[in-house]
C-alpha cells in the first residue's frame, strides 16, 4: 500500500472521527460526574437538524449555523439534566426518550417548517474552507493532519483541554469528587447538581457542534436520522477509552479507522456486501465493549491490576 493512499485513509479516519470526539468527551465528563448518558445520540441529531435549519433562514452562513447548533444542543440538554438532577429519574430511560424524542422532533420539524419530508438541503450554503498546514502538506503520512476542517482541530484542542481541566484544576477534582461520593462531594461543599447540570450542558453544547460538522461540513444537508447511532459508538468509545481523554479520543480513532477502511473496500469494488462493510464500526464497538466488560469484571475480581511485592 503506497504512503499516498495511508495518507488518504488516515485523513479519512480524522474526519470520520471528529464528531464521535466531540460526542465521546462531552459524556466522558458526564461519567465522570456520575451521569449515565447516552442521550448524544439525540443531542447530536437536534445539532444536525438545528445547524441546516439556522443556515437555511440566515441564507447560507455556516459559522452561524454551527452557533445555532450549539445553542440548542444546550437548550435541549437542559432536558435531561432536568430530569436526572432534579427528578432523579433513571439514567438509562432518560437517554432513551431524549433520543426517541430528537428523532421525532426533527422528523416533525422538517414538515412543519419547511414543508419538506427525509432531507432538507439548503439552496445556499457557504461550506467551511479546510485549513493546509504547509509545513505538514509535504510529509507523508503526517499530512493526513493538513486539509481538515476547523472543527476537526478544534476537537483535538479538546482532547487536551478536557484532560488538564479534568486532571489538573479544581473543577475536574470537583466533577471526580461527584462522580466518587455524591454525600462526600456535598459535605465538602460541592453542589452534585450543579456540577452535573455543567457537565450536560456542555456534552450538549459539543454534541450539537457535532451534529453540525455533520450536516454542515460532511454533507451540507440534514436527513432524517443522520446520526445513525455515532453517539452510542461516542459512548462505547468512553468506556473503552475508560473515561481517560487521550484513550477515548483514540479508540475513537479506532472507530474512524474502521469505518474509512469499510468505505474504501467498497470504492475499490470488492465482492463484499455493502451491508456487511458498514457494519465494521459496530462490530468493533461491540467487541470494544465486551473486552471493556471483561477486564473490568477481572479487576473487580483481583485477577489483573494487582501490585506485585518486592
Amino acid at each position: 500500500m503506497s504512503t499516498s493512499v495511508i495518507s488518504e485513509l488516515l485523513s479519512s479516519m480524522i474526519r470520520i472521527a471528529t464528531p464521535l470526539i466531540l460526542m465521546a468527551l462531552g459524556g466522558l465528563l458526564c461519567q465522570r460526574a456520575g451521569v449515565f448518558n447516552i442521550a448524544l445520540e439525540g443531542f447530536a441529531l437536534i445539532g444536525a437538524f438545528s445547524a441546516i435549519a439556522v443556515v437555511e433562514v440566515v441564507g447560507g452562513n455556516v459559522w452561524i449555523g454551527m452557533l445555532g447548533a450549539i445553542t440548542f444542543g444546550i437548550l435541549y440538554s437542559c432536558i435531561f439534566a432536568l430530569f436526572v438532577t432534579k427528578f432523579k429519574a433513571n439514567h438509562i430511560i432518560v437517554s432513551i426518550a431524549m433520543n426517541m424524542l430528537a428523532l421525532g422532533a426533527t422528523s416533525y420539524l422538517l414538515r412543519a417548517m419547511f414543508d419538506v419530508q427525509g432531507r432538507l438541503a439548503p439552496s445556499n450554503i457557504n461550506k467551511l474552507n479546510m485549513i493546509h498546514i504547509p509545513i505538514l502538506r509535504n510529509i507523508p503520512i503526517l499530512n493526513c493532519l493538513s486539509g481538515q476542517s476547523i472543527v476537526t482541530y478544534f476537537a483535538i484542542f479538546m482532547i487536551v483541554a478536557v484532560y488538564i481541566v479534568l486532571f489538573k484544576t479544581r473543577i475536574g477534582l470537583n466533577i471526580c469528587a461527584v462522580g466518587e461520593s455524591a454525600d462526600a462531594a456535598q459535605t465538602a461543599g460541592v453542589s452534585p447538581s450543579v456540577v452535573r447540570w455543567q457537565v450536560v450542558l456542555f456534552s450538549g453544547a459539543l454534541s450539537g457542534l457535532a451534529g453540525a460538522y455533520l450536516s454542515t461540513v460532511i454533507v451540507s444537508q440534514f436527513s432524517e436520522d443522520m446520526v445513525q447511532g455515532r453517539g452510542f459508538t461516542a459512548f462505547t468509545a468512553l468506556v473503552f477509552g475508560g473515561a481517560q481523554p487521550i484513550w477515548t479520543a483514540l479508540v475513537t480513532l479506532l472507530f474512524g479507522l474502521a469505518d474509512a477502511v469499510g468505505i474504501r473496500i467498497e470504492l475499490v469494488g470488492m465482492n463484499i456486501s455493502p451491508s456487511i462493510i458498514k457494519m465494521f464500526p459496530f462490530l468493533l464497538a461491540i467487541l470494544a465493549l465486551a473486552i471493556s466488560s471483561y477486564t473490568g469484571k477481572l479487576k473487580m475480581k483481583g485477577i489483573i491490576g494487582k501490585k506485585r511485592k518486592g
